[in-house]
């Protein structure tokens, strides 16, 4: 599974003196962090060894008993994926944090206009605005020298505020296509849209990763991370063209990934077009990333393999 890490057009913002208000801080608490939207990773807390004793495993296929999981590798693989579509949509954000806005009004806060670093054709300015507990923004661009008029929006979030501090549902799109069609150059000619959908007032927490493309890709188009009471975690995607079983077809496949903090998990898969569609698969592993149990809808004789008990409890993601 390949990304496409975007090219990231930063607000320029330039040394500004003066203080943030309260009030001003209520707006900044409503843009997402890192920590509310990041994803962990099985076993991301073990000492190095771990990983490297499944480092080996890259493609996913069926497991053995006592053999390291295929599953956690792609798992590894597409966290880290995950965390980097998400470090890079949040980059801008980040800046708006490091200076008082230019603009203040009772609901209304402006950053800008300034010419932005890397399209040196183009200002920028970003737009907060509040409505009760909910808060929209738009980070914006327009040619150096143009109207108010000009103004259009690269990227667009809102965030509804419900239960403290950046604790709600809220959205952040990068408008792509638009981007193009202005004049930037950004290199992800499929792409219409970047989303990133999250949900954060209570637990399970919940972050959408979403490509929208002009055509098919050839990696998922959406990926969903979920974390629980006492760090429980899951990771949802489809994979296209997996040669998961042997025969004459692919495998398009739906991966549900899940774990402990301790690096015990369960991955379970569904097979959705291919040899044998609707089949369904599930092996869970230990705290060493050994295979401890196995189920194989498809096969009749031998359909279980391992101890099933030893599939760690992940009854708090069922909410």
């Amino acid at each position: 599974m390949r990304h496409l890490v975007p090219v990231f057009l930063c607000l320029a913002l330039a040394a500004c003196g003066g203080d943030f208000s309260n009030d001003d801080l209520e707006f900044l608490n409503a843009l997402p962090q890192r920590e509310d939207l990041a994803a962990t990773v099985p076993g991301q807390d073990k000492e190095a060894g771990w990983s490297a004793r499944i480092a080996g495993k890259t493609s996913l296929a069926v497991g053995r008993l006592g053999a390291p999981s295929g599953i956690i590798v792609d798992t590894n693989e597409t966290g880290r994926r995950f965390n980097e579509v998400v470090d890079s949509m949040l980059a801008s954000l980040e800046n708006i944090r490091s200076a008082p806005p230019t603009e203040r009004e009772p609901d209304r806060r402006v950053w800008g206009p300034y010419p932005d670093r890397r399209e040196r054709r183009f200002e920028a300015r970003f737009v907060m605005t509040r409505e009760g507990e909910r808060f929209d923004y738009q980070l914006q661009y327009r040619r150096a020298g143009e109207g108010d008029d000009a103004w259009w929006s690269f990227i667009v979030g809102s965030f509804q505020a419900n239960g403290g501090i950046r604790k709600g549902e809220g959205s952040l799109i990068l408008e792509l296509r638009r981007a193009r069609e202005k004049g930037f150059i950004l290199g992800l000619d499929l792409l219409e849209r970047e989303e990133i959908h999250y949900k954060t007032r209570e637990l399970p927490t919940s972050v959408s990763v979403v490509f929208v493309s002009m055509q098919p890709l050839l990696l998922p188009s959406k990926y969903t991370y979920r974390q629980g009471e006492g760090g429980v975690a899951e990771m949802t995607f489809e994979l296209q063209g997996t040669d998961f079983v042997a025969g004459g077809l692919l495998e398009d496949v739906a991966l549900t990934t899940r774990w402990a903090p301790d690096g015990r998990g369960s991955g379970s898969l569904k097979i959705l077009k291919g040899d044998i569609q609707g089949a369904e698969y599930k092996e869970c592993w230990d705290n060493g990333g050994r295979v401890t149990f196995i189920a194989r809808s498809w096969d009749f004789i031998n359909p279980t393999e391992g101890v099933r008990s030893t599939c760690p409890d992940m009854t708090a993601l069922d909410r």
